[in-house]
């Protein structure tokens, strides 16, 4: 046969063993190449029968069409890079899908017997591509939710649920009371568990109840770990600390009461953080958690470092400052400036701020000088309704709409709307858009000069200017009334419309409450500590004060004492201790005054 190797050819006479040694490694010799030559055949039917998956010229072209919309602004990366921390594991899923589509049309081709089998393959390229995407995916679900988070966030896990895995729970409850020195301040670290703080202690002391929670199999443990996590109470140069020590498999929430002038600054881990009724400074640093203060008489500085985390505030009499990460943000009725800088992923809302707000992320720089109505800044749009300028905003990938702003006013952005009705007094406004449109109504009456100009969109106004068309631009300018501030409109990719209305004015600053003093026979002040305030002495001996800065407060005979601050945050308490309710130190204030 051809394709075998020829026999031994007979030995010479006499058998002559080096030449039949030197046949037998010809033939293994042989043998060796016709089995490559079969497995060399073997291969190329192979290749001949297998195609590339087309997953690698999906994932190419989907990448760069996403790049694309990147770069000439149609897709915020900043949003880009949020939604693709958080879904990344998708691509994943779409090529199996893909995939298995083809597995199931090569199967249904295979049926004819003409047809040779086909077999799908991913190119080294393709699987390189796929894992640099998943470590672009992993980093940045780690920037936006924190490494210890990454898995917990993925597959919606808290941290009970990674506890439980560490054996039962065990729970067991601590008091602490102690005499807190007058001046100082508080400091609280917590690792893992949940923070509260209320200043609404009136004997002079801190009151601390731990509620603490321990994992494990064992009683006799559980008891050994809870003694370790009892809360350690140190005082040293005007601050007293508390600490709990940091435990896996173990968590302790701390509810705390102190006098209401104590500042307060809270360090925790993993925990929600709540301050409420104090009147002096809060700090709050959390890393995984909520933060929440409500009826502050002063500064509120937050750190908040987690993207999954929300900060609320209510009821501030000072200035209101959060850093970091968050994802949803609610602050209302502040006294104080209000400065938010960092990267914040879900909904900004604010309400009712008394001074300056200054909000600055990577994509959006807000600055508004008083907020009468309500803020709100989402992925998509940023909206506010009753402030007062001067108002500034640059941002991109929004759609911005300002009602009823009064002062002046300049806006940058692209790839959005921009709407604006100025309320008066009416103040110098620029509006700066590309690719959107943008729509400006003035008050009736008003008198300003405008200046308006826009490429491939079209121009409307209801003051009967003149418009000029020339090819592609059309621009407008004039005077409305008596002229006065300057209104400045330029956009492209979109059209320009000029309206007015009547727009009430906003109402003016309240003025502060009439200074009144109690003076003696000689005309001096008979209480120098209270110049400037009422006092009221009932027949039972009942005391009503009300100072200069508005802050109104009761004595009863029966021992009630209610404080009302001037922002209209109220702290009440009753005979026996007995904390009133907001009805209550309502009908009781009504009463005295």
């Amino acid at each position: 046969m051809a394709g075998y190797p020829p026999p031994y050819p007979p030995p010479p006479a006499g058998g002559d063993w080096r030449y039949q040694r030197r046949v037998m490694r010809e033939q293994a010799r042989a043998q060796r190449d016709l089995i490559r030559a079969q497995r060399d055949t073997y291969r190329l039917q192979l290749r001949a029968a297998r195609r590339g998956s087309i997953v690698g010229p999906l994932l190419v072209i989907t990448v760069g069409i996403v790049l694309l919309m990147v770069q000439t602004g149609r897709l915020d990366g900043h949003r880009l890079g949020f939604w693709y921390g958080h879904w990344w594991p998708a691509i994943f899923v779409s090529a199996g899908v893909v995939l298995l589509l083809e597995w199931l049309f090569d199967n249904l081709l295979h049926r004819d017997s003409q047809r040779p089998y086909v077999r799908r393959s991913l190119s080294g390229g393709v699987v390189f591509l796929l894992f640099l995407l998943a470590i672009v995916g992993i980093g940045t679900s780690t920037f936006h939710h924190g490494p210890s988070q990454f898995f917990g966030h993925a597959f919606n896990m808290n941290e009970d649920d990674i506890d439980q895995f560490l054996g039962d729970k065990h729970e067991t409850d601590q008091v602490l009371e102690q005499t807190f020195p007058a001046g100082a301040s508080l400091n609280i670290t917590d690792p893992r568990g949940d923070v509260t703080v209320t200043g609404t202690s009136d004997d002079g002391q801190m009151h601390i109840s731990a509620h603490k929670s321990v994992y494990t199999r064992s009683d006799a443990e559980a008891a050994r770990r809870a003694q370790q996590l009892a809360p350690q109470v140190a005082a040293s140069g005007g601050v007293v600390s508390v600490d709990v020590v940091g435990m896996d498999g173990a968590h302790v929430d701390l509810a705390i009461t102190v006098p209401g002038t104590v500042p307060v600054t809270v360090n925790a881990n993993h925990g929600d953080v709540k301050l409420a009724s104090l009147k002096a400074p809060v700090t709050v640093i959390s890393n995984h958690g909520g933060v929440e203060v409500s009826a502050i008489t002063g500064g509120v500085n937050a750190h908040v470092n987690h993207g999954g985390s929300s900060f609320s505030a209510h009821s501030v009499s000072g200035p209101v400052s959060v850093e970091g990460h968050a994802s949803d943000l609610t602050i209302s009725d502040v006294t104080g400036n209000v400065t938010l800088r960092g990267e914040f992923f879900g909904t900004t809302h604010l309400e009712r701020i008394s001074s300056a707000i200054s909000f600055h992320t990577s994509r959006t720089d807000f600055d508004l000088a008083r907020l009468d109505g309500e803020v709100e800044i989402s992925s998509d749009d940023l909206s506010a309704d009753k402030g007062i300028g001067p108002v500034k905003i640059t941002s991109h990938n929004r759609n911005i709409r300002l009602d009823r702003i009064a002062g002046d006013i300049a806006v940058t952005n692209r790839n959005g709307s921009v709407d604006l009705t100025s309320a008066p007094p009416m103040g110098n406004v620029t509006l700066q858009n590309r690719n959107g449109t943008v729509n400006f109504t003035a008050p009736d009456g008003a008198g300003f000069t405008v200046q308006a100009q826009t490429t491939n969109g079209n121009l409307e106004n209801e003051f009967s200017l003149p418009i000029r068309d020339n090819d592609s631009r059309k621009t407008l300018n004039g005077t409305i009334g008596r002229g006065g501030p300057l209104v400045r409109i330029d956009t492209s990719q979109g059209d320009i419309s000029l309206r007015r209305a009547s727009i009430a004015p906003l109402a003016p600053s309240p003025p502060p409450p009439p200074a009144i003093s109690i003076v003696g026979p000689d005309g001096t002040p008979a209480f120098p500590e209270l110049h400037g305030s009422i006092i009221y002495i009932g027949p039972d001996g009942s005391r009503y004060t009300r100072t200069a800065d508005g802050t109104r407060s009761y004595i009863g005979h029966d021992g009630t004492r209610i404080t009302v601050e001037p922002d209209g945050t109220a702290v009440g308490i009753g005979p026996g201790g007995r904390v009133l309710s907001d009805s209550d130190i309502a009908d009781r204030m009504r009463q005295s005054e």
